[in-house]
């Protein structure tokens, strides 16, 4: 348990670390672009490419090369394993080489071609030309660092978002601040930056792998029981991740579509800033899991797979649901406190706010879908997860293109919430690792202690806000937060405390409280 906690521990850390730098690249982003025409369109041409990392990359393949690498170096050799992943390698390099081939050419020459009216299309495709190669980087370092987890080696895969962060932010800096780039220059200018970055993620766990575990990199056409495995887990899984990233890249492009200036913008801002929580902790989690998982199922240890289940479920329940009701009550001050610089004014934050505050429902949702997801991938069971994809892609185009007619851009973000709550559902339901009745019932998932230390929090935050100690000026929002969030995690932890969460039980029997330690 010891080991399993430091790992979280790592990952939780690197990433908290990534998503900081992640937040204070959004402030240098929308510090440069403002809400504009331009920024649109890096967010435009930056969502393809991270539709094929997801299912190329980190996502799909990724969840079915790591049981099966895992399962031949265990039953096999460790050099059978490295035969699978330069199988895996190989194909997947030739194929991102093609892919991105096709698609920079394409878009290089509808923007320049007049194949596309609109100026705004003709950036935001101009711009893809030039960063849709990072998916080539990105994927291979993705499969590689699934390989260092199943050795237990978590720092590469963690690091790896850094890389990018600083890459993108140095950018910004320099050409913003420094050369005084604007406008298209500017976003050429980060679209490199991205590229540079993740050449840097591709080599540092290239260089981990081979120094640590002895792989040599080679191009290697022959097939394997291994390789094919992993194909007829990935066929699958590739559409279930297609058709999530296809439900996001309907809400960008139909956001990109409204007249609402800065539609696109204001959602992408309140995604960044749920990510966040999501990355830190529900991300960071379910990484360190799934290998845990993926074993106890390969063994049928049943015993072992549900206890496993169960922690990941309370600990990523217990961190984000907090973290969602947080961000929901302090929405104006931290857009305002975080975002409101240079092109980003105070109308701005307004309108951010409002989607960030209706995102915040959809996080718990967010969070245990990816996790479900996860435990699925674990049992090589990749259906479900896409018949659960296919439900949240149907709900949200019909929501978004029905409600956007008449609410713009917050009908979008309520359609966005509606369908991640049904497509969790779906996945619990399907996952038969628990009932309705356990959930509430069994100490082990401790719902009912996470649900009653969320109201106390929410309640001591909602009445130290009505006492109006905190004005309106930029300053009033740094001090906000300042105390809010400080006293928020205290009340939380200690009502979590109290309630006899697992994790905190040894320090809840420290705790003298007389009448209280019978809760």
């Amino acid at each position: 348990m010891t080991s399993l906690r430091n790992r979280i521990s790592l990952v939780s850390g690197l990433t908290i670390v990534s998503r900081f730098l992640g937040l204070f690249r959004d402030v240098l982003f929308f510090t440069c672009f403002g809400v504009s025409m331009i920024g649109d369109a890096f967010i435009l041409a930056f969502t393809l490419p991270n539709l094929f990392r997801r299912m190329l990359g980190e996502g799909t393949l990724s969840s079915a090369f790591i049981p099966v690498y895992s399962e031949v170096k265990e039953t096999h050799s460790l050099q059978n394993a490295h035969d699978v992943l330069n199988q895996v390698l190989t194909r997947l390099f030739l194929l991102l080489c093609i892919i991105s081939i096709v698609i920079c050419l394409l878009s290089w020459c509808a923007s320049n071609y007049y194949w596309v009216e609109s100026q705004k299309w003709v950036d935001g495709l101009f711009l893809n030309s030039i960063i849709f190669p990072y998916v080539l980087l990105i994927c291979i370092s993705a499969i590689i660092v699934g390989a260092l987890n199943t050795h237990k080696s978590f720092f590469a895969g963690a690091f790896s978002p850094i890389i990018l962060n600083i890459a993108m932010i140095g950018g910004l800096v320099f050409c913003y601040f420094g050369m005084s780039w604007r406008g298209l220059d500017l976003g050429m200018a980060l679209c490199v930056s991205v590229l540079v970055g993740g050449i840097f993620q591709a080599i540092w766990p290239w260089i981990q792998l081979r120094r640590s575990f002895d792989w040599r990199w080679q191009l290697n056409f022959s097939t394997s029981s291994g390789l094919e495995k992993i194909k007829g887990l990935f066929v699958i899984g590739a559409f279930s991740a297609a058709v999530s990233q296809v439900n996001i890249m309907v809400s960008r492009f139909l956001a990109y579509r409204l007249e609402d200036e800065g539609a696109l913008s204001y959602l992408f801002l309140s995604a960044r800033l749920i990510e966040l929580p999501l990355g830190v902790f529900a991300i960071s989690i379910s990484t360190v899991v799934f290998p845990q998982l993926s074993k106890a199922f390969l063994h049928a240890r049943n015993n072992d797979y549900n206890h496993y289940f169960a922690r990941g479920f309370r600990l990523t329940m217990a961190l984000i649901t907090p973290a969602a009701c947080g961000l929901a009550l302090l929405s104006d001050s931290i857009v305002s406190v975080f975002f409101q610089w240079g092109e980003f004014g105070g109308k701005d934050v307004k309108f951010a706010s409002e989607v960030l505050v209706i995102s915040c429902f959809a996080l718990p949702c967010y969070a245990m879908a990816a996790y479900f997801i996860k435990a699925f991938h674990s049992q090589k069971n990749m259906k479900v997860p896409l018949h659960a994809a296919v439900i949240s892609l149907c709900v949200n185009f019909i929501l978004s293109v029905v409600l956007m007619q008449y609410y713009g851009m917050i009908g979008l973000a309520w359609a966005n919430v509606i369908s991640a709550f049904l497509q969790t559902s779906f996945l619990g339901i399907k996952l038969n690792v628990f009932n309705f009745k356990s959930l509430l019932g069994e100490k082990i998932f401790a719902i009912n202690s996470i649900a009653i230390s969320s109201l106390f929090m929410i309640g001591v935050l909602w009445l130290t806000i009505l006492q109006g100690y905190f004005g309106e000026s930029k300053l009033s929002s740094i001090t906000e937060l300042i105390v809010l969030i400080p006293l928020g995690v205290l009340a939380y932890g200690i009502s979590l405390t109290l309630c006899g969460f697992p994790e905190l039980e040894k320090y809840r029997k420290k705790i003298s409280f007389g009448p209280f330690n019978k809760i």
